[in-house]
């Protein structure tokens, strides 16, 4: 049997190992031509490298729960074998005392070298004669194994299918994800400054480059040093000082803050922002890698690492914030860790009140809960939250500016497969609301969404099919720049976000002045795009 098994293998590896080499030893090569000899990965590479990191991460979460088991059976070794001596011989007897027969059937076989080889074990079964007590015992032998071998390919099973599953149901709404289309807008220049907007700063800390350049360093520009956490932070309080100079009224940060939510990291963000003036208000709602990210080289299954991220970033938002938003931030006691579990899903969305009847409303994108890596990335915003903020809406007019970190909306054009993991699943849900709240009075209303996330910069509008028009701002890394083709530019921006009379909204970007820049980088001349209302 093993040896018929072993030819199978063989006779099907070579074939495989074959058509390996013939498919990618060219396309390496050819890669390797066409880039000059630099680290070049296609995107569609880059996908499957990334699934089967993804599959290959949730599987060594799924076996860290196995080993968790091997402890617990390790440590109570002898008594689980006293109990299973016990069972046995409780069966013996049971068999022995009954006087129990045995079905013909149950040790039928085939004649062969098979059942030959068997035929020892089978002896403990004699046709159509009674179970002595050593064939009593192995019975309930072969039954504890056998029901643990059903309890864990069921497991295996229930997790395969909860990972499917997860994976359809994303695809799924991503089907009926909203369409933004290129808007450069009203070009009326001036504009009261409304707020300053910062978003995926990936702090690091001890000297550390950001998690998704180490992962792949062909996304750096070619011929800049890779940044560091001086790098991050220095970019940072360049960004805070040109910001400062122009005193708005409220910095938002859009998410992304840190890496990977550390504390280090987050202590790295409170001293970059000291610059920020006393009178400017600070918004901060949270990003995939602030709270939810789950790593493949330390997968998180159980959600805890993702429980300690949301209170810590509760707690920094208790001294980074400023402004009297509404509701009232507050730390719960930390020993009730289950109402410490809920606390962040009862901050947002963050209201606060500017002068003109502007509106400002931060929400939390990170609702989606997954035990899966690969799937920290996905945004879901919540039927509670979006209900929270219909209600706020109903209550009063004017200009409105909704903030948050993940995309709620596709571009126009070819649909991307990783476009899945980066939009919020209910952001056409948001969009219809607010293209609503606009569409009820033309004149007052007007809506704006910012967010961050796909390290992309971009100007649209979204237009329901009553005819209300939301105007979408996505945001790039301010420190490490726009992304087109899986390549950034090393840019540090921020954008400014003006209101003109006329209630049209315009974003202006700001790059990092080239003097300040750090060296190699080069900075373009400011870009100022429009939103129209």
């Amino acid at each position: 049997m093993r040896r018929a098994a072993l030819r199978i293998l063989y006779l099907a590896l070579l074939p495989v190992l074959v058509l390996f080499a013939l498919i990618v030893a060219p396309a390496v090569v050819v890669s390797r031509i066409a880039s000059r000899g630099r680290v070049w990965r296609p995107e569609t590479w880059k996908k499957i490298s990334y699934g089967s990191r993804y599959f290959g991460s949730s599987f060594r979460g799924r076996l860290g729960e196995v080993v968790d088991v091997i402890d617990v059976v390790r440590d109570r070794v002898i008594l689980l074998v006293l109990l299973l001596a016990a069972l046995c011989l409780a069966g013996g007897l049971i068999v022995h005392l009954l006087e129990i027969g045995v079905p013909s059937w149950v040790s039928a076989r085939p004649d062969g070298p098979f059942a030959s080889s068997v035929g020892s074990d089978l002896a403990w079964f004699p046709a159509g004669g009674r179970l002595s007590f050593g064939g009593g015992a192995a019975l309930v032998l072969v039954g504890c194994v056998a029901l643990a071998l059903l309890a864990l390919g069921i497991s295996l099973y229930a997790w395969l299918a909860f990972a499917m599953g997860e994976a359809i149901r994303v695809i799924l709404r991503y089907g009926g994800a909203a369409t933004l289309f290129p808007d450069p807008g009203d070009a009326i220049p001036g504009g009261r400054l409304v707020l300053c907007q910062l978003s995926d700063l990936h702090l690091t800390a001890d000297g550390r480059e950001p998690y998704e350049i180490e992962e792949s360093s062909a996304a750096w520009p070619e011929g800049v040093a890779r940044p560091d956490t001086a790098d991050l932070t220095g970019r940072l309080r360049r960004l805070v000082a040109e910001i400062a100079a122009m005193r708005p009224p409220l910095v938002a940060l859009t998410g992304d803050m840190t890496d990977l939510g550390e504390e280090a990291q987050w202590a790295e963000l409170e001293a970059a922002l000291a610059g920020i003036p006393a009178a400017t208000q600070v918004l901060m709602v949270p990003g995939n890698h602030d709270i939810a990210i789950n790593l493949g080289t330390s997968p998180d299954p159980y959600l805890t690492k993702r429980a300690e991220r949301e209170q810590r970033f509760i707690e920094v938002l208790t001294r980074v914030e400023r402004g009297p938003f509404q509701p009232p931030l507050h730390i719960p006691a930390r020993k009730r860790a289950r109402r410490r579990l809920r606390a962040i899903a009862g901050l947002y969305p963050r209201r606060l009140d500017l002068e003109g009847g502007i509106r400002i409303f931060g929400l939390n994108s990170n609702r989606y809960r997954s035990r899966f890596v690969g799937s920290n990335a996905i945004g879901q915003i919540g039927g509670g939250q979006l209900r929270r903020l219909a209600r706020a809406l109903r209550r009063g007019t004017g200009p409105v500016v909704v903030l948050l970190h993940h995309h709620v909306a596709r571009l126009a054009g070819p649909i991307s497969l990783n476009d899945t993991f980066m939009i919020a699943m209910d952001g056409p849900r948001l969009l219809e609301m607010l293209a609503a709240y606009q569409q009820k009075n033309p004149r007052k209303n007007s809506a704006l969404v910012l967010h961050g996330h796909k390290h992309l910069a971009f100007f649209g509008h979204y237009r329901s099919k009553s005819g209300g028009r939301v105007s979408v701002y996505a945001h790039p890394s301010s420190t490490l720049g726009h992304e087109t083709d899986g390549h950034l530019d090393g840019i540090a921006r921020f954008a400014a976000i003006r209101l003109t009379d006329e209630g049209n909204w315009r974003v202006e970007t700001h790059p990092l002045r080239p003097a300040r820049v750090n060296e190699g980088a080069r900075a373009p001349r400011g870009a100022r795009g429009e939103l129209g209302r």
